[in-house]
């Protein structure tokens, strides 16, 4: 164990369950957050489960189960992750700022575009961490995670050297835990890099299919390739330095991520809001500021703003 922390993690869903997993595993004081009473509950009772990849189930202190973010005050975190959805930021961002120490770490172990400079405007950038995670998986039922894969490792980066140290050790304390994790001055290349390949959700979702149905589906996979196509554009307008068979490469990984569905369809079938603003919507944005057309992002924009819509009453 690289040093003795106390962490938290606000969202115990597929991302925040599966880091929460492996450093409980590996013996870390954990504290963690969520607002699905009945997850949290099976966890406080049975513990937190693993399936899949590896099966392995580890315990948390009754104490240590929070329902809320107000329940943080007192826990008296080092390091902060927040696997929340995007768009949930900069609703519980003020109350993360009251309740933690001036010094702690909020670690960004989320999807999309930019969520670290969101955080930074409310703790400073020394004190934020972004991680870009190469694994996903589902919540089976409470308590249960099943960990689709991982195509190791994950990358951990800072907007400023500053954090740089803290970042280091973190990315050595989820290394050693399991979850194969290195750090990189580069963060935002990988950042764009998962964001990318994250763009093709909204096929995902408005066709109610797998990752592995979509891409394996000449007609939605040749929608997915212009999107992709769009979104490198608009990365090597904006400076990104991609390799010229990155779409390939992005094609490539596509195809070994198997019949995973995106978290976007979750919320969607949830009546939540999704990612779709920090996803595509920020492709559109960028590509806007770089008079790069981005056809096919707009359209999945608008179909998910559809999706998003409430459902009619007929009473």
């Amino acid at each position: 164990m690289v040093e003795d922390l106390k962490i938290g993690i606000i969202g115990i869903g597929p991302t925040g369950g599966i880091l929460a997993a492996y450093l409980a595993k590996a013996g870390h004081n954990l504290v963690l957050v969520d607002i699905n009473k009945t997850h949290m509950d099976m966890i406080k009772k049975k513990g937190l489960t693993l399936t899949n990849l590896e099966e392995f189930n580890v315990k948390f202190p009754k104490e240590n189960i929070c329902y809320s973010i107000g329940e943080l005050k007192n826990k008296d975190v080092d390091n902060l992750f927040i696997a929340v959805k995007a768009s949930h930021l900069e609703e519980i961002l003020p109350q993360i700022k009251k309740l933690v120490k001036p010094n702690t770490v909020l670690v960004s172990l989320q999807n999309g575009f930019d969520t670290e400079e969101l955080i930074a405007e409310y703790v400073g950038e020394e004190n934020v961490i972004r991680i870009v995670v190469n694994y996903a998986g589902n919540i089976i039922e409470d308590g249960v995670i099943r960990m689709s894969f991982f195509n190791p490792p994950n990358y951990l980066g800072v907007l400023t050297t500053e954090a740089e140290e803290k970042a280091k050790k973190m990315a050595e304390t989820i290394n050693l835990s399991g979850l194969d994790t290195v750090y990189t001055p580069d963060i935002k290349k990988y950042e764009w890099t998962k964001c990318i390949l994250n763009t093709i959700s909204p096929v995902c979702v408005t066709t109610h299919t797998t990752m592995k149905q979509t891409m394996g589906f000449e007609e939605t996979r040749k929608i997915c390739r212009e999107i992709l196509r769009e979104g490198i554009e608009v990365a090597r307008a904006r400076g990104l330095d991609f390799e010229p068979d990155f779409l390939d490469q992005c094609m490539g990984y596509l195809d070994k991520a198997g019949h995973h569905r995106v978290s976007m369809e979750a919320d969607i079938n949830a009546g939540n809001p999704s990612e779709i603003g920090f996803l595509n919507g920020k492709i559109v944005q960028y590509g806007e500021q770089e008079g790069i057309p981005t056809p096919y992002n707009k359209i999945f924009v608008s179909l998910i703003r559809g999706c998003e819509l409430p459902p009619i009453n007929r009473d």
